[in-house]
């Protein structure tokens, strides 16, 4: 504020004292002067000011009207005007007879349609949204960019004539005055170019030299020179793999962790897993950083696709005769009909993959991870051989190829279990590490077939192909909405050309007539890869190598394309890379009925050609609009929860690799908990559970606790006051995780374990477990949904209906209120046309003015006991799929296996919140 300025309102503060002094006598003298009085003199005086000294930034000040500021006014009558419909009357189209005009009534309602079309482009025109808040959902930032070029070209005069009427500065980079830091950096850039380019020039110059030289020495001793393909890179046997070399100035962030081949795609458009806590030391991502939990979805289930790069899965490939690596399989647990029976012949083949799991090769037999198995095709070409001529035993011919697909948290257990076995046979079985050789793409929704097949384009080598081959049945699978409705663990294997060559790529339509229908009816009936499907060339070392080395850079692309001409593709030339992949045709594992979700395909081709096809399906405009959706880590947790599967590693407490992912996010639990204030966290050690027990959370508050599970309540001298007031000894809640010894490598303690059960409904799973066998560590992973609302959340407690007779009729009486509420889906349509009794009408009172979930209004119900603890849930949330809240949870088998107990009371459960008192009713079944 200026001196002159405060002059001014010391006068007016001295006037108006002196107008009202006490001593006068004067009753038409003006009324005292107030505070507000001389706060709105002095906002007057400094605006006066403000607008004879106006910013070069803003707009002058207009003076304010009799309806406020004159800014304000006029926004105010341009958005009433906006909104102002002109009608006309219909009374003229009347004559006085009552006899109707039809053309002035015409003309009166066309003027009202008219006026309507154009209050609605007026009031599209006035809303106080901004252009840049109208970007897609993509575009979305929380701070905008005041450069117009940040926003979509059909928003941007709007933008400009905004930013004008703002007065708001749009100076670009390129004008922009830099600051002295930034000068800096500028002039280090340019001296550092300058070298740089001496440099090369000076290098240049010295290989010309030597060329010329090397050609001359050529000449006169009358040698030729060749080209020298490079060495193959030995083939490291049963060792482990390293990931190759980084570049120079990415090597430093690649120390902890390994980068996947579309890192530099994700780094930017998604959450990573960071430095100091990688994940199975690769450079995971997340989840998208931008909102994606119900479009993901709307993507699997209506329209749309996600895709994942899924290259951090390892890859064990297996050597020898067959035989031999059966008995390798058979070690390590791949047994059963599917693998070595009938059903297993096409597998065997190599036309099908095998989806089973693998278990420890010593006692207890404890499992290990799931697999995906497949084997490389046999060669039907048959050899004419002398018959006079000994053959051996054992030829190279007779030896085949065998991929095992494993997720990388177990792939340090099942490669030392593997490796173990394969050294005892004979002849033994070689065991190689293609960690870092092959990659994969994951791709589900309605749009992924089409988006697969408009990225991957067979090569056909001139010749057309049989109407049966892989090549030409794959682009006959356009209308393939649903992966699933493809044969069991379908394969298609054959080579592809660069997808950079056709990009962008085109949108493709599925035919509407019913021929083509009928025509994929039958091909998927009849499935004739079986019989055309040949060996794969993803199998053969040299052939990934080429075609990793003969991919052209992209400049050479661009080159080509330009070449090309506008929207055409370039030709094909003889030097161009041929891709050789395997697609694979997923179904989910859910074996409930409950489960509608739909397949998915997975990719496998050579880790550096990972990238042209990625960006071609990311980029690859679907036909039901807009692109695929990028997937991350928590993108697949949310759609194996929604499909009703468990998955691994996260919901396997009882495999090394659960046991890890769960130590891992306790102790994430237990950072965030200790980092709330203690106002705002749940106080695990003060809950009380019910009358005569003693206070606290069973185990610890953030964790699913397996080992108090399995041991039961410890014992020590450490006491602590009940409910009631008594004194009884309790464990006391520690807030440090416990300490192990590093040495000792992380496994599940107390011989903790999940069991297999075969594919059958619950109760017959339970009728049919030998109830001797199974012991206290058994842990069976259970689906889990609330019979009344509610939603379970991750560590909850599951516990059996109570012991205590009275208790657990209360829990059952809800129950049955639950299941005869009226409105249910339980209650029959022919009892609505029925006579109302007096009872009914009695109960329809009664279920009115209960709550909303079924339950009357009073006191919840106690929670049983810790001896009917049976387990924990490892997921949990509302599940958009099923429309309500459920879970995925491992319980001990041990204790739902009693026998007195009514088989439709035996899958009743109630779960109850970490940190919460009161439970809620609900049902278990295995996954």
């Amino acid at each position: 504020m200026s001196k002159l300025r405060e002059q001014q309102i010391k006068n007016v503060i001295r006037k108006y004292s002196r107008e009202n002094h006490p001593g006068s006598a004067d009753h038409d003298a003006p009324r005292p002067a107030t505070f507000f009085d001389l706060k709105r003199r002095c906002t007057q005086l400094q605006s006066a000011a403000m607008a004879s000294n106006p910013s070069a930034k803003r707009k002058p000040f207009a003076p304010p009207g009799p309806h406020g500021p004159a800014g304000a006014s006029r926004k105010r009558a341009k958005t009433f005007d906006a909104r102002t419909l002109a009608v006309q009357s219909a009374d003229a189209a009347l004559s006085a007879t009552g006899e109707l005009d039809v053309a002035a009534y015409s003309a009166a309602r066309a003027f009202e349609i008219q006026a309507l079309e154009e209050g609605m482009q007026r009031s599209k025109n006035a809303l106080t949204t901004r252009a840049f808040q109208k970007v897609p959902r993509a575009l979305r930032r929380r701070t905008a960019s005041h450069n117009v070029k940040r926003v979509p070209r059909r928003l941007r005069a709007r933008a400009k004539r905004e930013m004008a009427e703002d007065n708001t500065p749009t100076v670009t980079a390129r004008r922009r005055k830099p600051s002295q830091m930034m000068r800096i950096r500028l002039d280090t850039a340019r001296r550092l170019q300058a070298i740089n380019s001496k440099t090369k020039a000076r290098r240049a110059a010295e290989k010309l030299n030597r060329d010329k030289e090397n050609q001359t020495s050529l000449e006169k001793e009358g040698s030729h020179a060749f080209d020298i393909a490079p060495r193959v890179p030995k083939i490291k046997k049963n060792k482990l793999s390293r990931p190759t070399p980084a570049e120079p100035k990415y090597r430093k962030r690649q120390k902890c962790k390994t980068w996947l081949p579309t890192h530099l795609y994700h780094a930017k458009r998604a959450h990573m897993a960071t430095t100091k806590d990688p994940i199975w030391r690769f450079a995971v991502p997340l989840s998208p950083t931008e909102k994606s939990y119900r479009p993901t979805h709307r993507a699997r289930g209506a329209r749309g696709a996600v895709a994942w790069d899924m290259s951090y899965m390892a890859t064990i490939q297996l050597e020898g005769t067959e035989p031999a690596i059966q008995a390798v399989l058979t070690a390590v647990g791949v047994n059963g009909d599917n693998a070595w029976g009938t059903k297993g012949k096409k597998w065997r083949a190599g036309t099908r993959s095998l989806q089973a799991w693998t278990f420890e090769k010593d006692y207890p037999k404890r499992p290990t991870a799931p697999v995906t198995l497949i084997w490389c095709a046999k060669q039907e070409d048959v050899e004419m051989v002398d018959a006079d001529k000994p053959q051996p035993k054992s030829s190279k011919k007779d030896h085949r190829k065998l991929w095992i697909r494993v997720h990388p948290s177990a792939f340090l257990q099942l490669w030392t279990d593997v490796l173990g076995v394969s050294k005892f046979q004979n002849p033994p079985v070689m065991v190689e590490d293609l960690r870092f050789e092959i990659g994969s793409i994951e791709i589900t929704g309605p749009g992924s077939t089409e988006a697969m097949l408009a990225a991957l384009k067979p090569i056909l080598d001139g010749n057309a192909p049989s109407a049966q081959s892989p090549e030409a049945v794959w682009p006959s699978l356009l209308g393939v909405s649903n992966p699933s409705s493809l044969p069991h663990n379908a394969l298609l294997s054959f080579a592809i050309s660069d997808p950079r060559l056709h990009f962008p790529p085109r949108t493709l339509h599925v035919p509407e007539n019913e021929s083509y229908m009928n025509d994929l009816a039958i091909l998927l009936s009849t499935w004739h890869p079986d019989k055309t499907q040949g060996p794969s060339k993803l199998f053969d070392r040299p052939t990934r190598l080429t075609a990793s080395r003969q991919l052209p850079s992209q400049k050479a692309i661009n080159r080509r394309r330009t070449l090309a001409g506008p929207g055409e593709h370039p030709p094909c030339q003889p030097s161009d890379p041929q891709i050789p992949i395997i697609i694979l045709a997923n179904k989910p594992q859910a074996r409930a009925k409950r489960s509608n979700a739909p397949g998915s395909w997975s990719v496998l081709l050579p880790w550096k050609c990972v990238v042209p096809v990625w960006y071609s399906i990311m980029f690859y405009p679907l036909s039901s609009g807009g692109n695929p959706l990028l997937g991350g880590l928590k993108q697949q947790q949310q759609l194996a929860f929604e499909a009703g599967e468990a998955w691994f590693p996260g919901d396997f407490p009882g495999t090394r690799a659960g046991w890890e992912w769960g130590q891992r996010e306790t102790e994430k639990s237990r950072r965030d908990w200790e980092r709330r204030p203690k106002g705002r966290r749940p106080e695990f050690d003060n809950i009380s559970l019910g009358d005569g027990r003693p206070k606290g959370e069973i185990g610890h508050g953030w964790a699913c606790d397996w080992e108090r599970l399995i041991q039961g309540p410890k014992r020590d001298d450490t006491t602590t006051e009940t409910a009631d007031g008594s004194s009884v000894k309790k464990p006391t809640e520690s807030t440090e995780a416990e300490t192990k010894d590093p040495s000792t490598p992380i496994i599940p303690p107390l011989n903790i374990h999940n069991v297999r059960l075969p594919p059958a409904d619950t109760y017959q799973s339970l009728n049919k477990l030998d109830k001797t066998s199974v012991d206290i560590s058994t842990l069976a992973t259970v689906y889990i949904s609330l019979t009344t609302r509610g939603t379970p959340t991750p560590r909850a407690r599951i516990y059996r209906l109570p012991t205590d007779p009275a208790l657990r009729q209360k829990w059952l009486d809800i129950s049955s209120a639950g299941t005869n509420k009226p409105g249910q889906p339980g209650l029959s349509k022919a009892g609505n046309t029925a006579p109302e009794s007096e009872e009914a009408r009695r109960l329809l009172a009664k279920a009115l003015i209960s709550s909303a979930d079924g339950e009357p209004d009073s006191e919840p119900l106690d929670v049983p006991t810790e001896d009917d603890l049976i387990g924990f849930v490892t997921t949990g949330n509302y599940n958009l799929s099923a429309g309500k809240g459920t879970g995925i949870g491992s319980i001990q088998l041990s204790k739902v296996l009693a026998p007195n107990v009514k088989p439709s009371e035996r899958r009743m459960c109630i779960i109850r919140a970490s940190g919460e008192k009161s439970g809620r009713l609900g049902m278990w079944e295995f996954v």
